[in-house]
């Protein structure tokens, strides 16, 4: 299972590094898989392929055909990475990274595999990490925020924050950790979901309550985040909504209460970081009442 892997030091640097080569791998049209075709493949067919992969001189027909076969191939293929021979399984390794993103439910075989015994497995097994692409880990990722063990929690909320944008899915479980008792993990997720954006929009109406955190790393990092997700509203203003606006000026004024308590001493950077998006979202609306 995924989240247990989180603190072998070596998966979390191949994850990372991985998924930030994944960014750059998924634009390439190289990866484009046409498996429109392949919904209708009998899958009798495709393990009577998988077979072939056994036979070296069938191997080389046998992974094209079902690369070309795509999505409905990944079943099979992710049993083959079970297989006793090494090259049936880096065939197979060598298929899901031909099918790519659309492999994604192969993930969790694949960081497996990262620990074969056999060295051209695991090298594939990194190739096809990299052709999976950034947004298909979330779903794996996320699993991690609720672990029993303390550094896979803080592992998978700082691979999120690393994501930016493309964890953006994440955000309804990144929200229910906001009240988690652990103080450093409160502080990881407000992170993650100011890195992420304006898709942690839904999250605000939280971190202005977490602006009150009891702890004071809590209150600053709410505090940052409410304005790395306001500004990022800046970068599409003319596509808001006046009620969007008018929304989010509610919000900030709140937290700027809050930010200019003494009792509170929040940083001046802190301050800034609310104030500012705030007055350019309050011009944007005088620009549009003239």
């Amino acid at each position: 299972m995924l989240v247990t892997r989180f603190t072998h030091k070596l998966r979390l640097k191949v994850i990372v590094s991985q998924i930030a080569i994944a960014f750059i791998c998924i634009s390439s049209p190289l990866l484009i898989i046409n498996t429109t075709s392949a919904q209708s493949q009998n899958q009798t067919q495709i393990k009577s392929y998988i077979q072939r992969l056994k036979n070296p001189q069938q191997r080389t027909a046998a992974i094209d055909y079902l690369a070309t076969v795509g999505k409905p191939a990944v079943p099979a293929l992710i049993a083959a990475l079970q297989d006793s021979d090494p090259r049936v399984r880096t065939s197979a390794l060598v298929i899901i990274a031909k099918i790519g993103p659309n492999a994604a439910q192969a993930i969790p075989a694949l960081m497996r595999a990262i620990d074969d015994k056999d060295a051209t497995v695991r090298s594939h097994a990194v190739q096809a990490i990299a052709k999976m692409g950034r947004q298909a880990y979330v779903p794996y990722i996320v699993v991690g925020l609720d672990s029993k063990n303390q550094q896979e929690r803080y592992g998978a909320a700082h691979i999120l924050r690393a994501m930016g944008k493309d964890a953006a899915s994440a955000v309804p479980a990144l929200m229910k950790k906001l009240e988690d008792k652990d103080a450093w993990m409160r502080v990881s997720v407000i992170s993650a979901l100011g890195s992420i954006g304006q898709a942690a929009t839904p999250a605000v109406p939280a971190l202005v309550t977490r602006l009150q955190d009891t702890d004071q790393t809590v209150r600053h990092s709410a505090a940052y985040a409410l304005g790395d997700i306001s500004s990022s509203w800046q970068e599409n203003l003319s596509q808001l909504s006046i009620k969007e606006i008018d929304t989010t000026i509610s919000h900030l004024e709140k937290a700027l209460q809050v930010v200019q308590n003494p009792s509170l001493q929040f940083r001046p950077e802190a301050v800034t970081a609310v104030k500012d998006p705030l007055v350019i979202l309050k011009k944007e609306k005088q620009r549009r009442a003239k």
